[in-house]
């Protein structure tokens, strides 16, 4: 899965070392989602379109799967995950306290 905005939304933010992460659809630690919760949230919006970008045909084949798996979410799951990424969020909308 490629990285939303190459990772740079969430550059402060950093990920424990990839050995000792979770299975890549198991990620447990609060705050953070996966590409599959993700694409799953946006999907039980009322949206038409999501766009996530694929560097490989691989990420491609992976986005594919999950849309066409995709089951929408009740207000349960997505309250839960509007919760675990609450940290990530504030950090990731810094801009809004700008003062023009």
């Amino acid at each position: 899965m490629k990285i939303p905005a190459r990772g740079r939304i969430l550059s402060s933010w950093m990920p424990p070392p990839l050995e000792a992460q979770p299975p890549r659809e198991r990620a447990s630690r609060s705050g953070t989602i996966n590409m599959k919760e993700a694409m799953e949230y946006v999907l039980s919006l009322p949206v038409s379109t999501v766009i996530v970008g694929c560097d490989t045909v691989g990420q491609l084949e992976e986005n594919v799967r999950i849309a066409r798996d995709f089951t929408p979410l009740n207000e349960q799951k997505l309250s839960a995950l509007s919760a675990r990424t609450e940290e990530i969020k504030r950090q990731a909308l810094f801009f809004r306290k700008w003062q023009a």
